[in-house]
């Protein structure tokens, strides 16, 4: 518990430090006139008193007239102000969230683009991005909302209590003795329905799902052939069942709560009329304070109420910018900037070691390997032999444990992000088909010719991806515009070949290039590889052997290692693994003997 009160504390500082970063001005206005209005319930109780006590001067003496008149207008007065300060505050927090949207989004983003690549490999940065929601501007308002008006609260019950303690003290005790178990009740309860909905989240997104299956057109047709309509509707209902069991168990403890609180309140309203009545019937109570108390008695248990939500709030809220806030700390690549020309030359790898973080399996050890410029070379092994990471190492995705990068005789350290871009162009595996237009999905090659139709048209010519022109550069790719049209695999994969063949770079790196093509297209494209791969080196990475040839040499990987360097004849020769893995591989193409 200590350790919670910890965490609420330490992140609602930081909500408050974060707002008056992206949001000073707005923020600092916000909180004092909180704090101001946070008054009125008190002014308003006092002036009240003092208006009728005045009336009652006045009926015994025409005299009081004046004093009539003045707490009758102050107290007009502090009504009127109370609303305008509702109405500037709920005004303030739509402007200052829109702010905060405007501002802290794209810093959110920019640290997207920044952090570290290694972190992406890291299971606890997947899961506070999975938690972290999708508006992290929201969750840092909400907090700061919390910490306010649990300020404001506090605040505001204290000066109330005051009040009655002023005009009685059991009275005052009454409300202490009354207010602190409907605090905790109330607290207890918020708590526990914010816990369901917590809990209820993976049961309404499973729902929602097993719903999304009936709706889509592809699921729709798989689920009739398969007939399993009867067996997902299960499914379905017993999810809507577990929810709904939820939401019964907490409307009957919120009915007992609201049992236990209503009765609480009935006798804690009596006990302070018969009070009052006593103590004014005594002369202990002017008619005023008894007046002002009874009317007051609604607002003391509105804002206990007001507490102990904004209190229960601020504790969900505080412990879900956790998140946001282990997120803005992790370490950012710090960008080095151009020097000069850009490397030109071989590509080499000194006795490069390398583990990915936080796991123990060693994938390189102790690699040597040389790609001279101009060269054609081709990467080849098994599953998990480490050729991907030899690409992202290339890339600067990643810094090797030990050994050195070189390119162009310069340390791949000392380079610069766009530098290296300059050099190297690759086609990944697991491409990204980015919703966007054909224009600039090509573009992302080279986003200087973003605007120059000609090479663009080239280079989807050289993917043999002509046919995705018809309807020009400019149509809409995916499903997240009405007149976007989704691509097949293989188009996708053709147009992320075409960025390789827009980008100017010494080398192409191309890993799996043709894993989503027909034997035919790919031909075709091996073909077109040949043709722009002329003047420039390139890095092959493909488990078809066949494609390898293309390469002026091959070099075989295992277990992190190199093992075999050579050319394609020679390699069957005298390379082990390589002829093993060649003639499995041609064994499919050959005609079976049937006895």
């Amino acid at each position: 518990m200590h350790k919670k009160i910890l965490v609420v504390i330490r992140n609602s500082i930081f909500a408050l430090k974060t707002m008056f970063t992206y949001a000073p001005v707005i923020s600092s206005t916000y909180i004092v006139v909180s704090l101001v209005s946070s008054s009125f319930s008190v002014i308003q109780i006092l002036f009240l008193q003092y208006l009728i006590d005045s009336v009652v001067e006045y009926s015994n003496s025409a005299n009081a007239v004046s004093s009539v008149w003045l707490w009758g207008v102050l107290y007009v007065t502090s009504l009127i102000a109370a609303g305008v300060y509702r109405f500037s505050l709920a005004k303030m927090g739509r402007y200052l969230n829109r702010k905060l949207t405007k501002t802290l989004s794209p810093a959110v983003i920019r640290k997207f683009s920044s952090i570290e690549y290694r972190y992406y490999e890291n299971s606890r940065f997947k899961d506070i991005v999975t938690r972290m929601t999708q508006n992290p501007q929201q969750t840092v308002h909400n907090t700061f909302f919390s910490v306010v008006t649990s300020t404001k609260s506090i605040i505001n019950l204290v000066g109330i209590a005051i009040v009655f303690f002023a005009a009685s003290v059991w009275i005052g005790l009454g409300a202490a003795l009354i207010g602190i178990p409907m605090s905790i009740l109330d607290f207890k309860n918020t708590k526990k329905q914010m816990d369901l909905l917590k809990e209820a989240t993976t049961d309404h997104r499973k729902r929602d799902y097993l719903q999304g299956l009936f709706t889509d057109k592809h699921s729709a047709y798989e689920i009739k052939i398969f007939n399993a309509k009867n067996y997902l509707f299960q499914l379905w209902n017993l999810i809507n069942e577990k929810i709904f069991s939820r939401y019964k168990k907490i409307t009957k403890e919120t009915l007992k709560t609201s049992t236990v609180v209503s009765t609480l309140k009935i006798l804690y309203t009596a006990f302070t009329v018969i009070s009052l009545a006593i103590g004014f019937i005594n002369g202990n109570i002017s008619l005023g304070v008894a007046v002002s108390i009874i009317s007051s008695i609604g607002k003391l248990f509105s804002v206990l109420i007001t507490t102990s939500y904004s209190t229960s709030s601020l504790v969900t809220r505080a412990i879900e910018i956790e998140y946001y806030r282990e997120f803005m700390a992790f370490d950012e690549r710090q960008e080095k900037t151009d020097k000069g020309m850009p490397p030109t030359g071989d590509i080499v790898f000194e006795n490069v070691c390398f583990t990915y973080p936080d796991t123990t399996r060693k994938i390189l050890h102790n690699l040597n390997l040389t790609i001279k410029s101009g060269e054609k070379v081709a990467l080849v092994g098994a599953n998990g032999s480490g050729k991907s990471t030899i690409v992202k190492l290339m890339c600067g995705l990643y810094k090797p444990d030990s050994g050195r990068i070189f390119i162009g005789g310069k340390d791949i350290t000392t380079l610069s992000q766009n530098d290296i871009s300059r050099v190297l162009s690759v086609v990944f595996q697991d491409f990204v088909p980015y919703q966007m237009t054909l224009r600039e999905n090509v573009a992302f090659g080279d986003l200087t010719k973003l605007h120059d139709d000609k090479k663009l048209s080239e280079a989807l010519e050289l993917a043999s991806a002509e046919s995705l022109l018809q309807k020009g550069l400019d149509r809409n790719l995916g499903r997240l515009t009405e007149d976007g049209i989704d691509l097949s695999k293989g188009q996708w994969q053709r147009i992320a070949i075409s960025r390789a063949f827009l980008s100017s770079a010494d080398f192409i790196i191309l890993d799996e290039p043709t894993a989503s093509l027909d034997p035919v297209a790919e031909s075709s494209m091996y073909e077109s590889f040949v043709k722009v791969l002329r003047n420039r080196g390139a890095v092959i990475i493909s488990h078809r052997l066949a494609s390898a040839r293309i390469a002026d040499k091959i070099i075989v990987i295992d277990g992190g290692e190199v093992i075999g360097c050579g050319t394609h004849e020679e390699l069957l020769k005298d390379n082990k693994l390589y002829s093993t893995m060649f003639q499995m591989q041609s064994a499919w193409y050959k005609p079976s003997v049937k006895g």
